[in-house]
C-alpha cells in the first residue's frame, strides 16, 4: 500500500524525523535553513499540513509540556513512507528551476538589450542569494547532514548558474559593442 504525499508533507515529515516539533519550530527551521527559496510551504499552511499528516497516521500530536501548543512526532508508518518517498525522489530526474528554464526557452522574444539587462539583474540577485546561503550555513553549523547537503548543493548550483550567466552576459555584451 502506497500512501500519497506531497512535497510539503514530505518536507515536514523529514523535519519531524529529526525530532518532535511544534509548528512554530518547523517554520523557524524552514526559514533558518533557507528552504523558503525552494519550497512553497507557507507559515499558515504548516498546521494544515500537520493535521493532514496526523489524519494519514504519518504523524501524531501530543500537548507540549507546559504549553498550549501541540508537539508533533513522526510515526513508524510516517518514517517508512518518508524513507520510501525519499528514495523514489532521489532516483527520479525532475527539472530544476522550471520557471527560469521556461523563461529562457521564450527569451528569443526579447531584445538583446532587454535580455542582457535581465541577466545582469538575475546575476545580482543570485550573488546576494549566495551570500545569504553562506551566512545561513554558518549559523546552522550543527545541522543534520541532510541540511548541510542542502546548503552545499544550493551553493554549487548558484555558483554554476552564476558562471553560466557571466558567460552569457559576456557574449551579449560582445555582440552589442
Amino acid at each position: 500500500m502506497s500512501i500519497k504525499t506531497s512535497l510539503t508533507e514530505e518536507l515536514i515529515l523529514g523535519l519531524l524525523a529529526e525530532q518532535p516539533r511544534h509548528g512554530y519550530q518547523i517554520e523557524k527551521l524552514i526559514e533558518d535553513r533557507g528552504m523558503r527559496r525552494w519550497t512553497e510551504v507557507g507559515f499558515s499552511s504548516i498546521y494544515y499540513v500537520l493535521d493532514k499528516l496526523e489524519k494519514k497516521e504519518l504523524a501524531k500530536s501530543a500537548p507540549a509540556k507546559g504549553k498550549e501548543k501541540k508537539e508533533y512526532a513522526i510515526t513508524d508508518l510516517g518514517l517508512t513512507v518518508l524513507t520510501e518517498k525519499t528514495k523514489q525522489r532521489l532516483l527520479e530526474r525532475q527539472p530544476a528551476n522550471s520557471h527560469f528554464m521556461t523563461a529562457l526557452a521564450n527569451s528569443q522574444n526579447m531584445s538583446p538589450k532587454d535580455l542582457l539587462q535581465a541577466f545582469k539583474i538575475r546575476k545580482k540577485v543570485l550573488e546576494e542569494d549566495l551570500q545569504v546561503l553562506k551566512l545561513q550555513e554558518a549559523r546552522e553549523g550543527f545541522a543534520p547532514r541532510s541540511a548541510q547537503q542542502l546548503f552545499s548543493l544550493g551553493m554549487t548550483m548558484l555558483q554554476a548558474e552564476l558562471g553560466w550567466l557571466e558567460e552569457e552576459i559576456d557574449i551579449l555584451q560582445s555582440r552589442e559593442g
